[in-house]
């Protein structure tokens, strides 16, 4: 199933980004990903509401449940909402 990750940089996240501007995010959140058995497919970073929106794939539920409770734990990101992505065709 794919999924999408929308977030905000908490403070402890937005810090770590001034302190380490050269720092892979997208080699960070790849390895989060399949720590909890799910595969980073794209990645952008946002001007509005959310900073941040992963595209994401997984064989279960549980998995990008899996991917929630690794990013919450991390401190980096905060409001986390996690879409299912439907196929229409």
């Amino acid at each position: 199933m794919k999924f999408m990750v929308l977030g905000n940089y908490s403070n402890q996240g937005l810090a770590g980004f001034i302190q380490n501007p050269d720092d892979d995010r997208r080699a960070a959140i790849t390895s989060m990903m399949e720590k909890a058995g799910a595969k980073l497919l794209d990645l952008h970073f946002l001007r509005g509401e959310y900073d941040i929106a992963a595209i994401g794939e997984a064989d279960s539920f549980e998995d990008v449940a899996a991917v929630k409770l690794l990013v919450a734990s991390s401190g980096a990101v905060e409001n986390l909402t996690i879409l299912e992505m439907v196929d229409m065709n």
